[in-house]
């Protein structure tokens, strides 16, 4: 099994049932990929921040996803560009905006 797909495996267990309505959800999911796409643009490059970017967005984005009904799970991202973008798809696909920025967070 990829180290990826273990360390996703392993933060989505840590967090537990992670309760949120599909709003949170989608707020996270937003948040989360905000960041993972600017965290390239800092002064002081970290691939650990980056790695932490990505990881949480996945995550935020298996949660959303599984709200949806659309099937992922973290064995799925043995190649985390091509699930994301296909994840991201079937999102948009249903009518869900990732690309927006929620101010309020």
């Amino acid at each position: 099994m990829a180290m990826y797909v273990q360390l996703l495996a392993a933060v989505l267990a840590a967090d537990g049932a992670v309760s949120c309505v599909p709003g949170e959800l989608l707020s996270v999911a937003r948040t989360s990929r905000h960041q993972m796409l600017t965290s390239t643009g800092h002064a002081h490059p970290s691939a650990e921040r980056d790695l932490a970017y990505d990881v949480l967005y996945d995550c935020a984005l298996i949660r959303l996803c599984a709200a949806a009904g659309i099937d992922s799970t973290p064995a799925s991202f043995g190649r985390p560009l091509v699930e994301r973008e296909r994840l991201e798809r079937a999102l948009t696909a249903m009518g869900v905006d990732l690309a927006q920025v929620d101010v309020a967070r």
